[in-house]
């Protein structure tokens, strides 16, 4: 196999950047899934959620690049003038933190802290969405994965805390110590690398009309993987090994897929287009995991491992796979899971 597409998410929920090479770390690739778009969280007064595709298709409108030290955001509604972009700047690695207000953030019971960029950022996209919005940045703030993990029964999470466990993990220094051994994210959704391949997406196309190719990035992957196995091989992987460094993906988890792959990423509206009906596609034969029994499975969850923290993955180099399952994995996520 090799690798044929890299992605990153500078901003979770909004389109990705295709990069030829990326950084493996600990909470996924480098910029990757780093900041995050907030909005009032109605059902909870003075607090904030964050924002999703499958309940705001428009944040596909949006399209993040880089270059250097900058994140620009581009603004494309339907029927606008490429000549005349609404565009966004945005330090990817923000100054003066302790400057910024700190703001709670909290992704599928698993919380953690980020910091409000301020109001330019705020009024931009709150002026786009019609409503208040607050761009946040993790600011090294890790959130802990609640399923599956590396080495771990997929029905088990991170071991709980004792109170003087709680208490060291709090310190600076101490803390980044005790979580050594824990799954940690950013403001990914359940695992800090997705990985997908050719003749899956090749399979999806067929299940479509005549002439229509599913769009790859509508799964928001991080890794898209060509190889000359048939499709969904990918449910039984367990590792995966990259080039002749070393570098090494654990595969923990299947991907279960909702709503938003039926938004249309030209007008940023829910089921429209040709392929607007794929989630129902996917239904009829891709509920192959009982831990998440209502959905369709497209795609692995991973971690890397701790050797492999600081490599660079590369489009074009050669991937190996080091582990099969006998089984699938089931999923398992609190609240998530069934």
């Amino acid at each position: 196999m090799r690798i044929s597409q890299l992605w990153v998410y500078p901003v979770k929920s909004l389109r990705g950047c295709v990069v030829p090479q990326a950084m493996l770390t600990k909470e996924g690739f480098y910029l990757d899934r780093r900041f995050v778009l907030l909005q009032p969280d109605e059902e909870n007064p003075g607090h904030w959620k964050h924002m999703a595709v499958s309940r705001i298709s428009q944040m596909v409108l949006f399209h993040p690049s880089v270059s250097g030290d900058r994140l620009t955001i581009t603004y494309r509604p339907p029927g606008s003038a490429p000549a005349d972009p609404q565009t966004l700047e945005v330090p990817l690695e923000p100054e003066n933190l302790a400057q910024l207000r700190r703001v709670d953030v909290n992704m599928h019971s698993s919380p953690t802290k980020g910091f409000d960029m301020g109001e330019k950022y705020s009024k931009w996209f709150s002026d786009r969405f019609g409503f208040k919005v607050i761009l946040a940045y993790w600011g090294n703030n890790p959130r802990l994965v609640l399923g599956n993990l590396p080495g771990k029964p997929t029905t088990q999470g991170p071991k709980p805390k004792n109170a003087f466990t709680k208490v060291m993990s709090s310190l600076p220094i101490i803390g980044p110590m005790l979580e050594e051994d824990d799954g940690v994210i950013a403001f990914n959704d359940c695992a800090p690398y997705l990985v997908i391949t050719e003749p899956s997406l090749a399979d999806v196309s067929k299940r479509l009309p005549p002439g229509v190719e599913m769009d790859v990035t509508k799964f928001r992957a991080n890794i898209l993987l060509k190889t000359s196995d048939p499709a969904w091989v990918e449910d039984f992987w367990g590792e995966l090994a990259f080039g002749d460094g070393g570098a090494k993906i654990l595969l923990t988890g299947n991907c279960g897929r909702c709503k938003s792959l039926n938004v249309d990423y030209n007008t940023g509206e829910s089921g429209t287009g040709r392929d607007g009906e794929v989630l129902k596609l996917l239904q009829k034969d891709r509920r192959v995991d009982q831990g998440t029994k209502y959905s369709p499975i497209f795609g692995r969850y991973g971690f890397a491992s701790k050797e492999s923290e600081g490599m660079v993955l590369k489009v074009g180099s050669e991937v190996i796979l080091s582990k099969r399952n006998e089984e699938r994995t089931r999923f398992y996520w609190p609240g998530l899971s069934t």
